[in-house]
């Protein structure tokens, strides 16, 4: 028998999954990396942690599926996305690997949307943002130029790691799409707003689409990961798309929520629609003719770690969190909180942005601040949720992802501030799956995405319905929550 293997390379962690050919779980491993902040608002990875961190979680996965690597067809990727690896003219990492939590580029953004003008809205159909590769570069030419002219190459996360594997330098749409830099009209790179902010088109490597082959694994690699030479290797997706594939939503109108470290609600459809003000992205689907329209926010699950990490000091896992949010009033009688621990992208671009808790009183204990974080984190997508309308985007049905897909507490949440029915899937690890559903169309198994899709993803039989007196609860704290953030919008840059 012949498996797959999806290596999903997160902001804190790889894991690698292998599956067989119907989709089912064999084996799984794990290695992880920590963030560097040299300077404050910095966020900084080496890349050699994240090749070995990916050997690790290749030789778990290996040994507890019991099998060997010469019996891993294939091999697909999912990706923190917006990341830049920057490399030289020998394919060696010039600087660290700037991810999506730096705000270093922050004070340039209105700077690039002047330059940008009308292209943004023609071709990028996105803003820039800190954090993302094309402002990051912006930054450094800016800033460190000795640097920037060491720069040969260009790509996110996974496409490093593809690289050291198959030693293929290329990307695909979907993280293409993320760099800021791509006409996600047309799916292409865009060279009139690279030719405006004055960065080198020649930077940017080959484009492909999500499910195509790069290569097969290289004898070095081999060495290094146990794996065969005659394993395939396909480009992958960003960790959005990923997950939206490995959920199953891939249909005009389903529309995901997804809370992991950062928090994202995306809504498939069948053209390139966008928010004039672009509060919300629009990226490139892993299914060509179809796009994912998203709230990508920075902060999700993130706040729920600090709290209970550097503030409760608490070592409970994060199902007791949930299940003692859950035994107090929705609400949280009156307490509110804004989650912008790291800046915010979504729905207000704010790199100055702060959390902040309100409504605090002495009735307000222990469970009343759990249960505002994680409202605060549902508020701040339903502020995105009205973005989407304004759009008119098709939205029919939800299915709910990453760690607040587990929670009891945070699905009924979800479903009384959206107030739309909750549905989950039995897909446990949706990005790594989403990328061994690449490989194996990659490896001809599917004749497509939509095909591979209806075979290997199921809907749980439970949904969670919306209580319809929360859900009126939530709309009046939701006029507050909205208010108390354009309260506060002008006092960030204020905060020293």
């Amino acid at each position: 028998m012949k498996y797959v293997m999806g290596i999903d390379l997160g902001t804190s962690s790889t894991k690698a999954l292998i599956e067989d050919e119907s989709g089912r779980p064999m084996g799984s491993g794990s290695g992880s990396y920590g963030i560097s902040i040299p300077v404050m608002s910095y966020a900084e990875q080496d890349p050699r942690e994240y090749w070995q961190a990916v050997v690790t979680a290749i030789g778990g996965a290996l040994k507890e599926a019991g099998i060997s690597g010469g019996e891993i067809a294939g091999i697909g990727f999912s990706g923190q996305m917006h990341g830049m690896v920057a490399l030289d003219e020998n394919k060696e990492p010039v600087c660290p690997a700037i991810i999506h939590l730096d705000q270093r580029s922050g004070s340039l953004l209105e700077k690039m949307r002047e330059l940008g003008g009308d292209v943004l809205e023609r071709e990028v159909l996105n803003q820039p943002c800190a954090g993302m590769i094309i402002s990051t570069l912006f930054w450094i030419r800016e800033n460190e130029p000795a640097l920037y002219e060491k720069i040969r190459y260009v790509m996110s996360v996974k496409d490093y790691i593809r690289f050291r594997l198959c030693g293929e330098l290329g990307t695909e749409c979907s993280d293409a799409a993320a760099t800021l830099a791509f006409s996600v009209r047309n799916r292409q790179w865009c060279g009139e707003w690279m030719d405006r902010l004055g960065i080198r088109r020649d930077i940017w490597v080959p484009v492909h689409e999500s499910y195509e082959v790069a290569g097969t694994i290289t004898p070095e690699a081999a060495a290094e990961t146990g794996l065969s030479t005659q394993t395939v290797v396909v480009y992958g997706a960003g960790d959005s798309l990923a997950a939206l594939t490995g959920n199953g939503v891939v249909e005009k109108g389903v529309m995901a929520c997804n809370i992991g470290t950062s928090s994202q609600l995306a809504v498939i459809a069948d053209r390139p629609i966008f928010d004039p003000q672009m509060r919300v992205q629009t990226w490139c689907h892993t299914v060509p003719g179809r796009w994912a329209v998203q709230a990508g926010t920075l902060n999700g699950g993130s706040t729920l770690s600090w709290l209970r990490n550097k503030v409760l000091k608490d070592t409970r896992p994060f199902a007791e969190l949930d299940r003692e949010a859950g035994m107090t009033p929705a609400g949280a009688e009156g307490l509110y909180f804004i989650p912008y621990l790291a800046g915010e992208r979504t729905p207000y671009n704010e790199p100055q942005a702060k959390g902040t808790y309100f409504g605090l009183g002495m009735k307000h204990e222990q469970g009343h601040i759990i249960r505002a974080t994680m409202e605060g984190i549902l508020l701040n997508l339903n502020e995105c949720v009205g973005i989407l309308d304004e759009m008119k985007a098709e939205r029919s049905m939800l299915i709910s992802s990453g760690g607040a897909a587990r929670g009891v507490t945070w699905k009924q949440i979800q479903a009384d501030v959206l107030d739309m029915p909750v549905h989950t899937t039995k897909v446990k690890e949706e990005a790594c799956h989403g990328a061994c559903i690449l490989a194996a169309v990659g490896l001809g198994w599917y004749a497509d995405i939509r095909e591979a899709c209806q075979d290997t993803v199921q809907l749980d039989e439970h949904v969670t319905e919306p209580i319809r007196e929360h859900v009126k609860l939530y709309a009046e704290k939701q006029a507050v929550y909205h208010d108390l953030l354009m309260s506060v919008r002008d006092m960030y840059s204020r905060i020293v």
